[in-house]
């Protein structure tokens, strides 16, 4: 019974760890990505001066939509496994290696729209809660509540 036991604390600790060092392992090549994606928005800031930074930001966007589809497409049709026949096979290394690219652009672009979409998030979201405090103080036939 004790090592029966033992077993499963020493497995518990093996897979959590196997699980970190994976992770680790990930980690290098997702900021390796962002720093893809972020070199070539310097470039393209550089290149089109007369534009504004977030023009170039979506020349970025744009460039990984191209990207992503060409490479998703590449596997499910030609590098396989095909998705259909074969669904929650373990992921190719191309798999592994795509999920990082899109991660690195997820964090890239989650720093693009901190700077240059917080402003007018805030504005909309601003003016959403200011229509939702009218909409209660009306009743339902449509006269203003009087307090």
């Amino acid at each position: 019974m004790t090592q029966c036991c033992f077993l499963r604390v020493y497995l518990f600790f093996w897979f959590r760890s196997f699980h970190h060092r994976m992770a680790l392992g990930l980690c290098p090549q997702v900021l390796c990505s962002l720093g893809g994606w972020l070199s070539l928005y310097i470039s393209f800031c550089r290149l089109n001066k007369h534009r504004s930074y977030e023009w170039n930001c979506r020349l970025v966007t744009f460039t990984h939509g191209v990207l992503s589809i060409g490479l998703s497409a590449y596997i499910g049709f030609v590098d396989g496994p095909w998705p259909f026949t074969h669904p929650g096979s373990p992921n190719t290394p191309l798999q592994v290696h795509v999920l990082c690219l899109t991660l690195g652009y997820f964090i890239f672009d989650l720093g693009c729209i901190w700077r240059f979409a917080w402003r007018k998030s805030i504005k909309k979201y601003h003016a959403w809660r200011s229509r939702r405090r009218e909409e209660r103080q009306l009743k339902r036939n449509g006269h203003l509540k009087t307090r």
